[in-house]
């Protein structure tokens, strides 16, 4: 198992992490081999990179403004002052509550409203024989990306996302490091993974008494 992503703050770089950590445990069986693990790629490897089959590739396709999560516009403002109501207490895959709290310092900090946005990424299985294409197809449905319930954790941030699979299909293609002779089974699974993005950075400031 690598390790729990965590040290890859910053808007899609830790959903990035996130996504590859969850891929990176999986591998398929056969005669030969009781444990073949599945290597991960961000985009397809280079030429220069040795593939082992079977191998995931990760692509982020597109970037969407949620406007279904949108909320009117207005200011938040983190405490870590149990006297005062805080409404909130996480700047997105940046720092999490601690890292605010040691900020605030006794304090305020105040941010304007956060803009809801889905990624949308294309996950894509490869591998040389069915029998390893139907074991990842498997998996990837019932323990990686099931229909329901689907979520991701993003160690960054410390918030549990929606992670929802939004289709798959199957795009076999003949091998060309084989002259064309054999096929890649080759599964693409589209994924959707709830994300936000900070209009401000977080500014710093202090409460006042009013007499």
């Amino acid at each position: 198992m690598p390790a729990n992503p965590g040290n890859n703050p910053g808007f899609t770089l830790a959903e990035d992490a996130a996504l590859k950590y969850r891929l990176s445990a999986l591998a398929v069986s056969d005669d030969k081999n009781a444990e073949r693990v599945c290597q991960v790629f961000y985009r397809y490897p280079d030429g220069e990179t040795e593939k082992l089959y079977p191998f995931i590739t990760i692509e982020l396709i597109d970037i969407s403004h949620a406007r279904d999560r949108q909320h009117s516009e207005r200011s938040y403002v983190y405490s870590n002052n149990l006297a005062f109501t805080s409404n909130i207490d996480y700047f997105p895959s940046e720092m999490d509550a601690a890292d605010m709290a040691t900020m605030a310092n006794g304090g305020i900090l105040v941010t304007d409203q956060l803009v809801p946005v889905n990624l949308m990424y294309q996950v894509t299985t490869y591998t040389r024989s069915q029998r390893h294409d139907r074991q990842l197809t498997a998996l990837m449905l019932r323990r990686v990306f099931p229909f329901r319930r689907g979520f991701i954790e993003i160690p960054e941030d410390g918030t549990i996302r929606r992670c929802d699979i939004m289709g798959w299909r199957g795009t076999d293609v003949l091998d060309q490091e084989t002259g064309y002779k054999n096929r890649i089974f080759r599964k693409v699974y589209t994924v959707t993974i709830n994300s936000e993005i900070p209009q401000s950075d977080l500014l710093g400031g202090k409460m006042v008494s009013v007499v």
